[in-house]
Order: C-alpha cells, then structure tokens, then sequence
C-alpha cells in the first residue's frame, strides 16, 4: 500500500481489527491525521483502501476493466478460497465481475488451457515449504508445442522468470530424464529440457518472507 499511496491524490485505510474500526487517511502521500479509532466492530477482521490516483504523477487516468480483471483473476487463484469482486459503475450499466477459485494454481491451469486437449487427466501438484518458503506448482501438457509457464513471488508476476523458474526447468528436466531412463526398454533415452517443456502450463507460485526483486 505504500507505493499505491505514494501515487495517489487521496487514499483511505479502512481496518477491523481487536474488535474496533480504525481508520487513517492521507494526501499526496502525507498523512492527514494520526491513526484513529472511530467505532466498534466485534469479530471483525479485514483491511479497506480506497484510493484516487494522482492527476499530477499520472497525465492519463483511465482504467480499463479487463486490465484489472486479468490481474484480480491472477489473485484469485494464487489465493484460493478468497473472493473477490470488480465493479464498474461509470456507465448507466454496472459491469460486475466475482471471482473465486478453491483449486487454487491447480485450477488456475485448467482456466489457462480450458481451450487445449490436455495430454493427462489431472494438473500434477507439487507443495513443500522449508524455511518459511512455500511453494506451490501446478504442471498440465498439452498437445500444443508452446511452453506457458508463469512465475509468481508473493503474488507479484515475474514476467521475466527468475531464480525460481530456472530451477524448476531444471529440476523438471532431471526428473523427466530419469523416469525415462529408468523405464526404457532398450534405448537411452536423453531428452533436452525443451522436449521436457514442449505444451506444458505451469504455474508456480513462491512465498517468501524477505524477496530481493531486481
């Protein structure tokens, strides 16, 4: 919320939480007054901000619906189980948008191949979290000979991959590499990570409690 408010004319920070509403509201990055509490809220638990971004940093202020709709939807797998809404009400016709996946990034690649002839049945899922990194991996083929792989870190795409990416190729490769040596029947069997790649969707998900982006 920092850089959102860094670049807003006006944001608002509505939270819910020890049973109370707090609230605090800033302009051009400063705040207007100190954090207060304005009412009770028992049981209560969540975070509201409402922002306006700044005509001064921003010469164009427009926002296009499927430009958030695509990244909301992005969210809304890499955090299943959460809804979320996009409403626009600028013209005469509400454009509404609910979005809510349970299957998480398992069912952010069926919504990603849902116009592909999947190769298996089922997206393989690959979970494990070590020193407070969680990792999450959804892997589907399909009969296309494209590789779509996205790279998220703490929800943030890396349109670029990274650290991460790489050693998903890589350790994909070696394990393909030896299922098929281990159960070929006469031939040995090397395969080059693009053979590996060929028509696959994954989507990989990183949590981690410190990212160094670049």
């Amino acid at each position: 919320v920092s850089v959102v408010n860094a670049l807003s004319s006006k944001l608002m920070l509505r939270i819910w939480r020890d049973n109370k509403e707090h609230y605090i509201e800033f302009a051009h990055g400063d705040a207007v007054a100190p954090l207060k509490v304005v009412g009770d809220a028992p049981g209560k638990r969540g975070t509201e901000v409402t922002f306006l971004a700044s005509n001064e940093t921003f010469k164009n202020i427009e926002y296009d619906f499927a430009t958030l709709e695509h990244r909301l939807r992005e969210l809304a797998f890499l955090n299943s189980g959460v809804h979320i809404a996009l409403s626009d009400t600028r013209h005469a016709v509400e454009k509404r948008e609910e979005m809510y996946y349970s299957g998480g990034v398992e069912e952010f690649v069926k919504y990603l191949d849902r116009n592909k002839k999947a190769l298996v049945p089922t997206p393989i899922m690959v979970r494990s979290e070590a020193n407070g990194i969680g990792v999450e991996a959804a892997l589907w083929w399909n009969d296309s000979y494209h590789e779509n792989v996205l790279c998220f870190t703490n929800n943030i795409p890396q349109r670029d991959g990274g650290t991460h990416l790489a050693g998903f190729r890589g350790a994909l490769t070696r394990q393909v590499n030896g299922y098929a040596e281990a159960n070929a029947k006469k031939e040995k069997i090397a395969l080059t990570g693009d053979d590996c790649r060929e028509g696959l969707t994954a989507v990989l998900s990183v949590k981690v409690p410190d990212p160094k982006f670049s």
